[in-house]
Order: structure tokens, then C-alpha cells, then sequence
């Protein structure tokens, strides 16, 4: 009996290491295709256009090619009256025919059409953020102090600048938070930068530091604050993300068209 019992033990280890690995399915990993739109409208900058393309699966290098759209109908209205129709050109992007000035202040809806689906998104451009100061903290950020609008919201970045030039060595890739103006703007706000790396905090760099506050449409603080909330999507704007807030509308359509403005690089005390 007990060599039975060791015999069927060896067959058992045998057929168990003798067959091929089964993968297991991510069921986060499935696949819905949308579309996505992106734009910067940038205060005082020329409009770079709209980028139309769809999600790719998780599992496939991005390509722009398979990508991007190409038969989109769109155009920009402007403020409620004047209209941009908006033409292809490369990689899914569509532009007027002629430069466009972005105008701090101005309200832009985008009106798009592709294959039967109807997108549409509006954006209000922000003026130009205040720093009334900039100073570095103990803890290795810089709070700024910016005079608060209603209907903005702010984030603040870290730059570093070559001594004696304006060329950038180095700046924050991201923001610490977006902050929203308040109803009585006669209150200022407090808005920090992400932590600066070591290597900045050392005297070597103490004139050399400085500041930048980015002002958006608010709807920008609703999708910071839920960027992350799709943690198996690792870049939403690729893959999707149904849990991210998105201010462009329509079926089974994701993306931001974002009014943003911000100031030059101010010096950090």
C-alpha cells in the first residue's frame, strides 16, 4: 500500500510540473474602446489644436497611427458667436486654417462629430495668476502666496534656472495639489509645489530657485483629484479610465479641452 501511495505521489508531481503554465486573466485589464479628445487652450499662445484618437488595449504598445481619427467633423465657437472650423493634419490633430490667438477671459466650446457620435466640451480661459510671494519652506517646498479669483483654480511648480540666465535646468514634472479660488477674493491663497529634489535645497542652488503658478478652468480640479482613482489605468488618456473626470461629453468619450494660463518664473525668497 505504501508503495502504491508513493508511486501515484511521483505521477502526481510529474503531471503537475510536466504541464505547460495556464495564464490567468486581469479582469481589470478589460478593454473598452473610447474616444479621446485633447486640448491645451493656452492664454496668449497660439491654439495648437485639438487631438482626436481612441484608446488602445492595455496590452498593445501605443501606436499614433492606429490611434488617431481622421474623419472628425469639428469646430471651435467662440464666446457664442464666432465660429473655427477645425481641419486635420497630422497624428489626429486638427487646427484652423489660419493662426489662432488664445484670449484670456474668452469661452470656448467644442462642437465634434465622428462616425455617428456627437462630442461637445466648453472652457473659460483664466487671467494671469498673481504671486503676491514665493518662499521656500523648511520642509523643502515652496508655498506661494496668489491672489485668489472665483472660477480658477491654481497650481503651483518649482523651477530651477541657470545662474545669470533664463534657461531651465530642471523644473517640478508635476503639481502637490490644485487649489480653488475662493468667493471672496479678497482672501489670497496658499499653493505649494511638490517637494524639491535634495540637490536643490543646498545653498548651490539657493539663487537659482523659482517659482510658476498655472491658473485653469476649474474643471481641472476635478480631474486632478481623480486621475488616480483607476489605479489597473495606468495613463487614462492611452486606456480610458471611467472613474476619471472628464469635462468632454459624449458616448463613450473621455479627454479634457482645458482654458489654462500661467505667470513667468518668479524669483524665490
Amino acid at each position: 500500500m505504501k508503495k502504491l501511495i508513493s508511486i501515484l505521489l511521483i505521477l502526481i508531481i510529474i503531471i503537475a510540473f510536466g504541464c505547460d503554465q495556464v495564464d490567468v486573466s486581469n479582469p481589470n485589464l478589460t478593454y473598452k474602446e473610447d474616444i479621446v479628445v485633447r486640448a491645451e487652450l493656452k492664454a496668449d499662445n497660439a491654439f495648437e489644436g485639438v487631438t482626436f484618437t481612441k484608446t488602445l488595449p492595455a496590452n498593445e504598445a501605443y501606436d499614433i497611427q492606429k490611434a488617431e481619427l481622421k474623419d472628425v467633423i469639428a469646430y471651435l465657437k467662440i464666446n457664442g458667436t464666432q465660429v473655427i472650423p477645425l481641419h486635420y493634419t497630422q497624428n489626429g490633430i486638427y487646427l484652423p486654417l489660419q493662426r489662432y490667438v488664445i484670449q484670456p477671459g474668452y469661452t470656448y466650446e467644442l462642437y465634434a462629430e465622428e462616425n455617428g457620435n456627437y462630442i461637445y466640451s466648453k472652457t473659460t480661459v483664466p487671467q494671469k495668476p498673481f504671486i503676491q510671494s514665493a518662499l521656500l519652506t523648511n520642509n523643502g517646498y515652496i508655498n506661494t502666496i496668489v491672489t485668489s479669483h472665483t472660477k480658477t483654480a491654481y497650481g503651483a511648480v518649482w523651477v530651477v534656472l541657470n545662474p545669470g540666465s533664463s534657461f531651465e535646468l530642471d523644473n517640478a514634472s508635476d503639481f502637490q495639489t490644485i487649489v480653488l479660488g475662493k468667493q471672496d477674493t479678497t482672501l489670497n491663497l496658499s499653493v505649494r509645489t511638490i517637494d524639491l529634489p535634495e540637490k536643490y535645497k543646498s545653498i548651490n542652488y539657493q539663487n537659482s530657485l523659482y517659482a510658476r503658478v498655472y491658473s485653469f478652468d476649474p474643471q481641472y480640479a476635478a480631474y486632478f483629484n481623480t486621475r488616480n482613482s483607476d489605479q489597473p489605468v495606468s495613463n487614462p488618456f492611452v486606456q480610458g479610465g471611467d472613474q476619471v473626470f472628464w469635462n468632454v461629453y459624449g458616448n463613450n468619450v473621455i479627454g479634457l479641452f482645458m482654458g489654462m494660463n500661467m505667470t513667468g518664473n518668479i524669483k524665490v525668497q
